[in-house]
Order: C-alpha cells, then sequence, then structure tokens
C-alpha cells in the first residue's frame, strides 16, 4: 500500500464573460476498497448557488451555478490517498456493463481488430489483458487527431488517439468477448492531466488495467469516476449564455509520499 498527495486543478478563461452558467464537476476521487481518500481542501468558484450529490454510477458530483457575468472558473481539490492497488473490488455486475455504450459499440472495425488479435485464451482477467497487451502494440498515442465525441470504431480506422481512445477501443473488444467492462477516469502518478482507463469485472468484482501504458493499476493511481463510457463520467460540462474564447487549463500532481506517512 502506498501513500499519494494529489492536486487536481482546472481553470476556464471567457473573453468576453458569460453568464448564466450551470455546471457539473466530477473532481473528487471516492473511498473504495482500492484507495482511501482524504481531502485536505477543495473549492468551486465563483458559484452562487453550490451542492455535492452522487450520481447514479456512485461518482462524487458538484452541481451549481452562476448567474452574473464572469471571466473566469476554476476548481481545485487536495488531499491524500492511501492505494492498494492490482486487487479484485467486490461488487454485484451491473448489466448495463455487458452491453455497447455510445462510444463502445461492436462496429466492423473493432469486429475485425478483434479477429486479428487471435484465440482469447485462460481466464477472463487473462484475456483481457491479451486484449490490452495487442491494442497498445498496434495503437499509437498520438493527441489532437481525436477529440472528446470520438468512438472507438473511429479512433480504431486511424490506429491513432489519446488515453480516451484506448479506454473506448479496449471496452468495446472485452465486451465483444463476453467480458463486461467500464470506463475510469482519474489521476496517475506524475505532473500532467487526467488519464482514462478500463476496469473490467472478473472473479465477482472489478479489476483495473491501463491499456495507454500496457499496465495494471497498481498504487500509482488514484480513482475518481467510472462509467459505460466518456459521456457518463464527463469531468467538467456545463453550459451558459454568450459568445465566447474559452480557454481551458488543467494541471495534475500525484506524488508518492509513503515514506513520510509512515515516519
Amino acid at each position: 500500500m502506498r501513500t499519494l498527495r494529489f492536486l487536481y486543478r482546472t481553470s476556464f478563461r471567457f473573453q468576453p464573460p458569460i453568464f448564466n452558467h450551470s455546471f457539473a464537476i466530477r473532481c473528487i476521487p471516492v473511498t473504495n476498497q482500492v484507495q482511501k481518500i482524504c481531502i485536505e481542501g477543495r473549492y468551486v468558484r465563483p458559484a452562487d448557488s453550490l451542492n455535492e450529490v452522487v450520481d447514479g454510477f456512485g461518482n462524487h458530483v458538484f452541481i451549481g451555478h452562476i448567474q452574473d457575468y464572469h471571466q473566469y472558473f476554476e476548481y481545485e481539490v487536495v488531499g491524500t490517498a492511501q492505494v492498494d492497488g492490482m486487487q479484485v473490488q467486490k461488487e454485484p455486475l451491473q448489466l448495463m456493463y455487458k452491453y455497447p455504450s455510445k462510444y463502445t459499440g461492436y462496429t466492423k472495425e473493432i469486429r475485425e481488430f478483434y479477429k486479428a488479435i487471435g484465440r482469447l485464451k485462460g481466464t477472463d482477467l487473462e484475456k483481457a489483458v491479451t486484449i490490452m497487451q495487442y491494442l497498445h502494440e498496434h495503437f499509437t498515442y498520438v493527441s489532437g487527431v481525436t477529440d472528446i465525441y470520438t468512438t472507438a470504431a473511429e479512433a480504431l480506422k486511424q490506429r491513432e488517439g489519446v488515453c480516451q481512445d484506448y479506454a473506448h477501443i479496449m471496452i468495446a473488444l472485452c465486451k465483444y468477448a463476453g467480458i463486461p467492462a467500464r470506463y475510469v477516469v482519474g489521476l496517475m502518478i506524475g505532473e500532467g492531466s487526467t488519464h482514462a482507463w478500463v476496469e473490467v469485472y472478473v472473479d465477482g468484482g472489478w479489476y483495473g488495467l491501463d491499456p495507454t501504458n500496457n499496465l495494471h493499476i497498481d498504487d500509482y493511481y488514484v480513482k475518481i469516476a467510472h462509467g459505460r463510457d466518456y459521456d457518463d463520467c464527463i469531468v467538467d460540462k456545463g453550459q451558459f449564455n454568450g459568445i465566447t474564447n474559452q480557454q481551458q487549463q488543467v494541471y495534475v500532481r500525484v506524488e508518492d509520499i509513503t515514506e513520510k506517512d509512515e515516519k
């Protein structure tokens, strides 16, 4: 088990200003069987109203509204996570994770790629790892060639994309193989931005795999939210009035403080 300190900050700048701004933000990691979260600080500003709710997938969501004109919007969460990765999180299976979703359909591209992998052998976890390894070897990480609306099939056509695309493709392939799977968004060790990976349902629970990096989800990851695909666990979603130039900055830092925590 490791203790990680995390900082997650996002800021938006609007020029000209906007108003009547409603938002939903998923930025708070939750405590589960793998990670124990201690939130040391968090804010969302500006905000005329702000409520924290739990969505239908079990994710924490800030719901709020800003009526007046404003040029900036930002949120931050900082805290620690005691993480014990590479284990199955036991819970009943919800059937929605067995079937295709908006971004993970059984298209011609998915079926052909699945056939190219060859016969899958072993347990469901071993099959999922084989899928992950093959995808990692035959798909290239390239930013800017896809966007948040790109489906698994569209990304697979060009064999290039980012972590969201790796996750969507692997979910589609696993489900096609009869292995329930879901999309995860969270943080990983180092500095950068949020990251996406996959959980597969094996041995009565969920187990994490990261196809972008060809890794099992270990003690260096902090989970924020999950769903059938990206659309179910969008980190920040909103609407507002005004025609504006919007600039976004995201900063994530996750560091291992295990030795410090033990002293």
